[in-house]
């Protein structure tokens, strides 16, 4: 499949190819895209899919840890990962003409690590100190704590990195055993982007990655939320974290374009109805910021502010007033204008980057199965109207579904006692 740069092939095994030709530059950004993540993870298990992504990098037969890192970066090039909770990524950016380098290694540490019980011991300790730096960063902190409120009895609610419990108990046959469950053709996605030929990115996946046959792809329950989630969680620091949110759309349902526009509206930059209203008319905080999560199945849109303990209450009620009044009042012509002309140019300015690039190509692919060129994303967002933004927004922002948590000195009588029936 070839469309305006994009190619597309399936490999005998179910394996996907994907990339896009970019000839303007020198570089190319390749990722490895598993589709598995915290999400499919049992609880006594939680945290092993980014525990394997770490352990990738610990060491090969024929490479070790450092000349893992130090094969690229001598050539000016970059390797890592990263794992979501639906996802685990490995990825490169290099010059073009080190693309079978990059190859060659990403195929030696996905097909060839050891994982050896020493390097297992060393890399918990790396993840146990990992979870800590996270917890004594409340502006994260506050993320995984919301989800879990969201979605308290589902996978999809669990951190990323686990507990510090799990990865202590974590064995080497569990690690093992989840790469073969879950490492197959029918879970991985190889995408590119940028000076890269298709057919010789194919021939060198069919040299360097080698994954059994099997074209089944993790699939999950979909979680339920019912009923209003007030958490207030006590910590020693001067601010109080708040996210307040909803569970959302997922990426292929209607409205998606709807509720990023909204989302667009809210936290778009220092124009921005959040930001101008909470934060620089009122000075009730300095960090505020909308976000929109999509899932396989189902999304979760958020709102994120840092106050002080005294502004909580205020600042809450703020945010619930623009959630409110993008429910009840229609946007016009002029502002709907504004919306798709910021997006687009948000869009086009963010696919300078080749890394966005293969980014763009690769969600696209495991999300939906297709590829959606920028032409027709462009067509989308102009088809965005007043009532489709209304529309979506009174179906997410359910008073009956909403969420708060809280991180800082707020108590929770105090967070009881806002008035969240003004949304």
């Amino acid at each position: 499949m070839k469309k305006n740069g994009f190619s597309k092939t399936v490999l005998k095994n179910g394996l996907r190819v994907i990339s896009e030709r970019i000839p303007s530059v020198r570089s190319i950004s390749i990722g490895i895209w598993m589709h598995v993540g915290s999400r499919d993870e049992d609880q006594p298990i939680n945290g092993i899919s980014h525990f394997i992504e770490h352990m990738h990098f610990k060491g090969t037969k024929k490479r070790n840890a450092l000349q893992i890192a130090r094969d690229l970066e001598s050539r000016g090039g970059a390797i890592n990962a990263f794992t979501s909770r639906e996802h685990t990524c490995y990825y490169a950016r290099i010059l073009n003409n080190h693309l079978p380098l990059a190859m060659d290694i990403l195929g030696d540490i996905l097909n060839h690590s050891t994982f050896t019980p020493g390097n297992i011991k060393k890399e918990k300790s790396v993840i146990l100190e990992e979870i800590k730096d996270i917890a004594d960063s409340p502006g994260e902190y506050i993320h995984d704590l919301f989800a879990t409120e969201v979605w308290p009895s589902h996978s999809l609610g669990r951190p990323i990195m686990g507990s510090a419990a799990n990865i202590t108990n974590l064995s080497r046959s569990s690690v093992m055993n989840y790469i073969s469950q879950h490492y197959h053709s029918g879970n991985i996605v190889i995408a590119a982007a940028g000076d890269v030929s298709h057919a010789k990115l194919v021939e060198l996946v069919k040299k360097y990655f080698k994954w059994p046959k099997n074209s089944q792809v993790t699939k999950s329950t979909i979680p339920l939320n019912k009923g209003v989630k007030l958490k207030a969680f006590k910590s020693d620091t001067q601010q109080s974290h708040v996210c307040i949110g909803f569970p959302s759309i997922s990426f292929e349902e209607e409205g998606r374009y709807g509720i990023l526009a909204a989302n667009n509206i809210l936290s778009g930059g220092m124009s921005s109805r959040l930001f101008q209203n909470v934060r620089e008319k009122n000075g009730f905080c300095y960090t505020i910021y909308s976000y929109q999560e999509f899932f396989r199945d189902i999304g979760l849109f958020g709102v994120y502010f840092g106050a002080d303990k005294k502004y909580v209450g205020k600042a809450s009620e703020l945010v619930l007033k623009e959630l409110k009044r993008l429910k009840e009042k229609t946007l016009t012509p002029t502002e709907v204008r504004q919306i798709k002309d910021q997006l687009k140019g948000n869009l086009m300015l963010s696919l300078e980057s080749t890394t966005n690039r293969m980014n763009r190509i690769a969600r696209q692919e495991v999300m939906l199965g297709e590829y959606i060129d920028l032409d027709e994303t462009c067509r989308n967002i102009e088809k965005i109207t007043a009532k489709q933004i209304r529309d979506v927004v009174n179906k997410i922002f359910n008073a009956d579904r909403l969420t708060c948590v809280t991180l800082g000195p707020t108590k929770q009588k105090e967070l009881e006692a806002i008035n969240w029936s003004k949304l």
